[in-house]
């Protein structure tokens, strides 16, 4: 039986948001999102800042969304970077 693994790196956060790390995989898949990590929690988020899924604290969350409101073009440039 052949086993295949999917490996992927984790990249240097791209950004600190109310103490929550936000960061994006090299070469990861549609449709483009970040990981926001803060402690033992994670959430994956889309470019408008809606959870994916993954949780992390309401009060943090609400910051992470409205930083990636005001920071989408950033965020598409960053995934556009990521991709190559």
């Amino acid at each position: 039986m052949l086993l295949t693994i999917a490996i992927y790196v984790l990249s240097p956060a791209i950004a600190t948001v109310a103490g929550v790390a936000v960061y994006m995989y090299f070469k990861d898949h549609n449709p483009p999102h970040f990981h926001a990590k803060d402690g033992s929690d994670e959430a994956v988020y889309d470019f408008e800042g809606n959870t994916i899924k993954g949780k992390i604290s309401p009060k943090k969350s609400k910051k992470v969304k409205k930083w990636a409101e005001e920071n989408r073009s950033f965020l598409e440039d960053q995934w556009d970077e990521f991709q190559k």
